[in-house]
This record gives structure tokens, sequence and C-alpha cells, in this order.
């Protein structure tokens, strides 16, 4: 699956779309690519009813409602999720062991 490697935040906004495991676009996954800029990026690991869909971040905000409001829309939908940039964990010292 494509999501193993690494996924750079700065370029892409990532969606993880939750799927109705009876639905036909469980079988189908690549009918969640609803506008030309979506990029199916593969199923979250080994779960069949979780996809992961990437947009340019640079057309994001033009697109952000048509593309959620497309996904939401299609049947078998339960749920789209955008996923924030990690976010970098501060090191303790060693000092304050």
């Amino acid at each position: 699956m494509a999501t193993a490697l690494a996924q750079n935040h700065e370029e892409n906004v990532f969606l993880t779309v939750t799927l109705s495991p009876t639905s036909a676009v469980c079988e189908n996954p690549d009918a969640l690519a609803v506008h030309p800029l979506i990029r199916r990026l593969g199923r979250v690991g080994e779960l069949q009813d979780v996809q992961v869909l990437s947009v340019p971040r640079q057309d994001w905000p033009r697109l952000q409602g048509e593309v959620l409001d497309s996904l939401n829309a299609l049947p078998g939908v339960l749920r789209v999720d955008v996923q924030e940039k990690p976010k970098l964990r501060a090191k303790r010292g060693g000092d304050e062991l």
C-alpha cells in the first residue's frame, strides 16, 4: 500500500474515508476519486473499510467543501476525516529525569 511510504503533509492533505463493509464502494474503492485531483492511496493497514485519499494542499482551500460534500454523499460512506499534519514532539533533556 502506498501509505506505507512517507506521506508529504507539506504538499498534500490526507483524508481517511470509512466505508460500510457492505457498500459497493468497499468493493470498488477507486469510486472514491470523486474529483480529478483526488488520489486514492489505498487502505489503512489491513482495514478493508478505511481508505486513504490525498488532495494537493495548494488546491485544498478551493476544493475542500466540494470534495467533502461529494464523498459524504456517496452511498456507503460512513465518515470522512481530514488528517492533521503530524506534530513534532519535544525531546526531554537529560536533566529532567
